[in-house]
């Protein structure tokens, strides 16, 4: 999938801090995914909604267009954010940024604050610009009072996940689970399932169409089979998608996907039959995407998010793997 081309408004460009300083500048459209998926390494951890892929997979399905700001020190980078753009009638702009901007290590609050505000000088709403933002940044985070100051409102309540610590021993993590949950585990290994591990093809393709028919018939909150695998396509990497699949007397019952990006990996898709939810199935594909995850050097993995309203049984499911309960501010207009 290639990389829509370049609008008047997607040129290269620099923009300086304000406040009489000019400490800080932003660059748009100045590094390729290359340098991008370095910077993802560095991170840490990642929201999959920022990485270079992501931003491919919603030019390749809707009529936005991804850019990538990086915000400097002189020529260290401070803080990259990629924003979604769709360009109406060439003078109206959309915008959406999702979990952005992402700060780098020893990034002092006020310099925070001057990163909101470049990036924000891009979509000045006086130049027809409409900016839906979505930060990197908790309910007490100090540094949203920059969008109260910008007059930003929340229209949208915060996002909620789940994120893993895997940089510890399997004994620890075993012992954060629910007791429940941990027991399914542990009978799950006893049903004599086969767990394979696919990176594409007809694995692939398989979990999508079950994936698309659940989503369809109980009409869940959940991206469309389309779009997941655009971000499976537009990966630089075809081994950080993930496919782990159940197999019971030759036929797969269960199956999950996660996505690697730098040493963060998001569980985005998952599916059980009725025979994969009598033995347990998922809590051993979970368990063994988890090793794997591991093995290849990932030190978080997110759940994908956590919905009481709309998917309670799913929710309790995720929190029962353990790991920390985070919610994000919420949206921004």
């Amino acid at each position: 999938m290639t990389q829509p081309a370049q609008t008047k408004n997607q040129k290269s460009s620099i923009q300086k801090s304000g406040n009489g300083s000019e400490k800080l500048i932003i660059t748009w459209d100045s590094v390729d995914v290359r340098k991008w998926d370095a910077w993802m390494e560095r991170i840490t951890p990642f929201p999959i909604e920022q990485t270079w892929c992501y931003g491919q997979a919603f030019a390749g399905v809707t009529p936005y267009h991804p850019v990538h700001g990086v915000v400097y020190d002189k020529k260290s980078p401070v803080a990259i954010v990629q924003v979604v753009e769709w360009d109406l009638f060439n003078f109206i702009r959309i915008a959406k940024i999702v979990r952005g901007p992402l700060f780098f290590d020893e990034v002092t609050d006020d310099d925070k604050l001057r990163v909101f505000e470049l990036i924000y000088k891009r979509y000045s709403f006086w130049n027809f610009n409409f900016l839906l933002w979505t930060p990197e940044s908790s309910l007490d985070d100090p540094n949203l009072k920059i969008l109260r100051n910008l007059r930003l409102r929340k229209v949208v309540t915060g996002y909620s996940s789940i994120l893993i610590n895997l940089d510890q021993a399997d004994e620890l993590l075993l012992d954060q689970m629910d007791g429940k949950w941990r027991n399914q585990l542990q009978r799950s290994k006893k049903q004599g399932l086969k767990i394979k591990l696919a990176h594409e093809g007809e694995t692939l393709s398989w979990l999508l169409a079950q994936h698309e028919k659940d989503r369809k018939s109980k009409r869940l909150r959940m991206p469309a089979s389309s779009f997941i695998s655009a971000i499976s396509l537009t990966m630089r990497n075809k081994q950080g998608t993930l496919i782990f699949t159940a197999h019971k007397n030759g036929r797969p019952i269960s199956g999950i996907l996660v996505f690697k990006h730098g040493a963060t990996a998001t569980y985005y898709v998952g599916w059980n039959s009725k025979e994969g939810r009598r033995l347990n199935a998922n809590n051993l594909l979970l368990w063994s995407a988890i090793r794997e995850l591991k093995g290849r050097g990932v030190k978080w993995l997110d759940l994908g998010g956590v919905d009481g309203a709309s998917m309670p049984g799913v929710s309790r499911y995720k929190l029962g793997l353990g790991g920390n309960l985070y919610t994000l501010a919420g949206s921004y207009l």
